[in-house]
Parts: structure tokens; C-alpha cells; sequence
């Protein structure tokens, strides 16, 4: 495979978060180079079994990346996830100024899946979490001043959504049922 792209990941704790949305394609319509990878979680941390929500997500466009991360202060503005649908908008921000906007909707409807195995107890392999790799996402990316970077559909999309994820849903900052110490 000549100039090909892909994607992988590796986890390197040794606990899982108990539940998840992720999604990512690299196979945008009128975008082709463009990827986009996203994934919300409850994640685990060695101190006493103590939770919390995280997640990290980014855009490759144009030769440049552009990270909406905890860590790169970026900040929900909607999280929204259905059986027929996962909505999420969030803002970027570089320097305590937002510098872009992401809208990403995956429509669930009638999209197939495949069951995927996982490890129990480093000795078997036993059925785990529902995937669908022919999901399509509508990304929609927008500058600072509202310009539209991106209006795009990405097809064959991989999406996972584990465990009861309205727990993510609950803790976007600013609801009542947030964590006060850590929302998303």
C-alpha cells in the first residue's frame, strides 16, 4: 500500500473504562486526506477505584492537527447520544482563546454490527462490545469568527458506543448532575 493511512491504538493500563463512545474514519467525501478520530469515557484510575469522565479527540486536515482534548483545554458545548443517534459539539482552545468549533453527528440507524472479543483475566477471549465499521459521520468544523472549514460526510466509520454512556451524557459541565471536580 502506497501513501495509505490508517489508525491504531494501544492501551497500556491495565484496567478498562467500563464505558465509551468512540468513533473515527479517515474516508471523507469531498475531504479526502482528512481523518477524525473522538472518544468519551468513564476512565479508571488506581486510587481506590475512583472513575471519571475523560476524553481526547482530534482532526488531521490539510497536514495539520487539530486536538480537542482535556489537555488541550478544550470544552463540550452538547453531548447527545440515542439509540438512533450521537450528536457531540465542542470548542477548542489554545491559550484561553477558542480557536475552533467541531458539530460531529453519527446517525445509528440501520447501521451493522459485529461483535468484537476481548480478554478476561489475560487467559480467554470472550464476547465484549458491539462495533459498527460502516457508520457514516457528518463533521462540520468551523473557525473562531463561525467560517465553515469543513462540511463534510465520512463514510465507513467506526463507532462504538459501550455500557451505560449516559453517565457521559450527565457530566457535560454546567449540568446538575455533573461532577463537580471533573465534568467534560
Amino acid at each position: 500500500l502506497h501513501h495509505g493511512r490508517g489508525y491504531t491504538e494501544k492501551d497500556f493500563g491495565r484496567s478498562f473504562p467500563s464505558l465509551w463512545v468512540w468513533i473515527q474514519t479517515n474516508s471523507f467525501r469531498q475531504n479526502p486526506g482528512t481523518s477524525l478520530f473522538v472518544s468519551l469515557a468513564r476512565i479508571p484510575t488506581p486510587f481506590f477505584g475512583l472513575e471519571f469522565p475523560g476524553f481526547t479527540a482530534a482532526i488531521w486536515h490539510h497536514g495539520e492537527l487539530i486536538p480537542f482534548a482535556t489537555w488541550s483545554g478544550a470544552a463540550f458545548d452538547d453531548i447527545r447520544i440515542s439509540k438512533e443517534e450521537v450528536y457531540i459539539a465542542m470548542r477548542s482552545s489554545r491559550l484561553g482563546r477558542s480557536n475552533y468549533r467541531v458539530e460531529i453527528s453519527v446517525d445509528r440507524r440501520n447501521v451493522p454490527e459485529v461483535l468484537l472479543y476481548a480478554p478476561v483475566n489475560f487467559t480467554k477471549m470472550d464476547p465484549f462490545v458491539w462495533e459498527a465499521l460502516r457508520a457514516t459521520v457528518h463533521l462540520r468544523l468551523l473557525d473562531d469568527k463561525g467560517n465553515v472549514i469543513i462540511d463534510d460526510m465520512g463514510d465507513y466509520a467506526g463507532l462504538e458506543v459501550h455500557g451505560n454512556v449516559q453517565y457521559l451524557v450527565d457530566n457535560l459541565c454546567g449540568k446538575k448532575t455533573a461532577n463537580k471536580l471533573i465534568c467534560l
